[in-house]
């Protein structure tokens, strides 16, 4: 038994390798923000216009009221994120092996989608929806924690760009692959393809074998007179260092300026995007007179700048967080103080419009990317000050876990504040604003976040581990 105990899995090299563990992570936030983009803003009147004008009316929404409960939906879903973020970290990190509560919450995306797809009655798409927002504060803080603990907090800024990467594709792709498939195929085809989707994502994590886990087939193949042996990361099945009583680690974290300015920064970048979100297609349809469509596209011109955040993490984890954060602020907040001036018909406002908003969006990678790589150096931080702090596990999970529950806040604040800004004092005022809470971001940034990365020597200890 003892022999069989030492085989390693088929293919055990790349299933545990680097580039196929960030691909899962990262398939797996493509998907989640695929069915969030597809599902309520696309499929869902639809699946209430189906309803009301059936015979048996099953959801009993009158046609004045889908756009309510559809602002509902969107409510209950931010409030499934915000409350599982900090549990599902505090969970992951409980527990030696992401495996669990990484499959957990793609079993709940499985779940809320199928109730989304059979459910009738409106009060079980609310919780649906609900049980759609927790399985997001799962897959996105365990998968994080998950991608630190692949490739290292000190080469973490790439990595992460890849999964911002990921979640540009699915906004971009939401409206259009759902109004594809709704269209030629029908309301049900979308559901299923959406299913077929989450299900090859349960295979891929199936499929993944920790570093921690291969670590003790590489040392086995490893000579160990190789120079590169005590460079591999040690296998530890338990705690090897004290375990006094200590606070929380939620506590700790929130006592690190370096993390609270991380957190902050993470509200503050979804309070802007989603205000954008919010107000932009109104803005050119009653400047510019555009459609539906080229409204769309203009946010989309916003989030096309996150295709470059690899190029963000790759210069954060050279230069540090610090001078990557502040630049990106500063130019956010003249772009946005700029795009008061996009006011009128004419077509040099249009121009200038989708030029500032490329800006925008490059800018926001420039902040993003290095923010979020700085949650997990400052466990790293605190663990190399008080071994033992976050107990044998880590806080990785739970550092994102807040960062998380800061970005599901901003979602909530940015589109009611942004609306009433806009409604009330105008679009120039609103873009004034923005770009005041930009200018006051860039402060702490300065103060508070880390510096350079990486050494010569961690970079080649990266290079000799990222093979196996």
């Amino acid at each position: 038994m003892g022999q069989q105990e030492e085989q390693p899995p088929a293919f055990w090299r790349f299933r545990s390798s680097n580039g196929f563990i960030v691909f899962s992570v990262c398939f797996a936030i493509f998907v989640d923000v695929l069915l969030y983009g597809c599902i309520v803003p696309y499929v869902a009147p639809a699946r209430f216009q189906l309803d009301s004008s059936s015979a048996g009316a099953r959801s009993g929404v009158a046609e004045e009221d889908v756009q309510r409960w559809l602002a509902i939906l969107l409510a209950v879903y931010g409030l499934g994120f915000s409350l599982g973020s900090p549990a599902f970290g505090w969970l992951a990190d409980r527990y030696r092996n992401r495996w669990w509560p990484l499959m957990s919450g793609l079993v709940l995306l499985l779940c809320g989608t199928l109730m989304l797809w059979f459910s009738s009655m409106v009060q079980l798409l609310c919780v649906a929806r609900f049980i759609q927002g927790l399985a997001t504060a799962c897959i996105w803080s365990v998968g994080l924690a998950l991608v630190i603990d692949t490739v290292g907090s000190s080469n973490a800024g790439e990595s992460l760009g890849l999964v911002a990467m990921s979640m540009s594709i699915g906004f971009v792709g939401a409206p259009s692959v759902s109004g594809f498939i709704y269209d030629r195929f029908g309301y049900d085809m979308v559901f299923i393809c959406m299913v077929v989707m989450v299900i090859f994502d349960i295979v891929l994590r199936i499929l993944i074998i920790e570093k921690k886990d291969a670590v003790k087939w590489v040392l086995k193949e490893t000579d160990p007179n190789d120079p590169r042996r005590p460079l591999l990361p040690p296998v530890n099945d338990g705690p090897n260092f004290d375990l006094q009583p200590h606070a929380h680690p939620i506590i700790t974290l929130c006592k690190s300026p370096r993390l609270v300015t991380a957190v902050f920064i993470s509200f503050v970048e979804a309070i802007i995007m989603t205000s954008f979100e919010t107000v932009l297609p109104l803005h050119t349809k009653e400047t510019f007179g555009y459609t539906s469509t080229l409204a769309g596209l203009s946010f989309a011109v916003v989030v096309f700048g996150d295709f470059f955040s690899t190029y963000a993490g790759r210069l954060s984890d050279r230069i540090g967080a610090t001078p990557c954060v502040v630049t990106g602020c500063i130019t956010m907040a003249i772009t946005l103080f700029l795009c008061r001036y996009t006011d009128s018909p004419s077509t040099e406002s249009q121009v200038l419009l989708w030029v500032l908003l490329l800006a925008v969006g490059l800018s926001h990678c420039l902040v993003f990317v290095p923010a979020y790589s700085e949650m997990s150096l400052v466990v790293e931080e605190i663990e190399k000050e008080k071994p033992g702090v976050f107990g044998p596990y880590g806080a990785f999970a739970q550092s994102y876990g807040l960062g998380n529950l800061a970005y599901a806040a901003g979602t909530t604040v940015g589109p009611l504040w942004s609306g009433f800004m806009r409604h009330s004092l105008g679009w120039g005022w609103l873009t004034f604003a923005l770009a005041v809470f930009s200018l006051l971001a860039a402060i702490p940034s300065y103060m508070f976040l880390g510096g350079p990365r990486i050494t010569k020597q961690e970079d080649e200890e990266g290079d000799s581990i990222e093979g196996y």
